[in-house]
């Protein structure tokens, strides 16, 4: 759930008014920097917060993602490139998203997705962000071992959100992945 109000409209008003209709897991997906936002999350209902390897300096995401452990909370622990992933490893990362966006260009390239999917970790959970629109990109990329798909744009851009995420989910005949 995007909670982060100037540059997405998002707030954790959405976040708690999602969390009191549904039982699935609920990400707080922001730009956190600050122990303050862990707290805010934790509080607002999230099961998991966004941690982004480019916004946080090496000691910074280590202490978030114990805060967050602390907390109850996963961290899903954003990279861009390799230098990126080493630092999330070395922070005690388990669950790793690979972005093909390109924070400064916001250019999408599912090329740095699959680049890094042969060094992400065995018993990570791997997860692709951004860029994702067709089912055959996830089925490309579950072959390529991405166990989860953080897809946002393409349910904004479609004219019926609950049909693209039916296609999506029925990518390579694998339904619930």
């Amino acid at each position: 759930m995007l909670t982060e109000p100037s540059f997405f409209d998002g707030s954790l008003e959405h976040l708690r008014a999602v969390r009191s209709v549904v039982r699935l897991p609920v990400l707080c997906k922001d730009f956190v920097v600050t122990p303050y936002q862990v707290f805010e999350a934790a509080d607002a209902g999230a099961d998991a917060v966004l941690l982004i390897v480019a916004a946080l300096a090496p000691g910074q995401l280590r202490a978030l993602h114990t805060l967050g452990e602390s907390l109850g909370l996963a961290a899903l622990v954003e990279v861009h490139d390799e230098r990126e992933l080493d630092v999330a490893m070395e922070a005690g990362a388990s669950i790793l998203g690979v972005n093909s966006r390109n924070l400064r260009t916001l250019e999408v390239d599912l090329a740095v997705a699959r680049r890094l999917a042969s060094r992400l970790p065995a018993g990570a959970v791997r997860v692709a962000e951004s860029g994702l629109r067709t089912p055959e990109d996830l089925t490309e990329l579950s072959a390529l071992g991405y166990d989860a798909f953080l897809v946002g744009e393409r349910f904004m851009a479609a004219a019926d959100p609950g049909a693209a995420l039916r296609e999506l989910r029925a990518a390579g005949g694998r339904g619930e992945r």
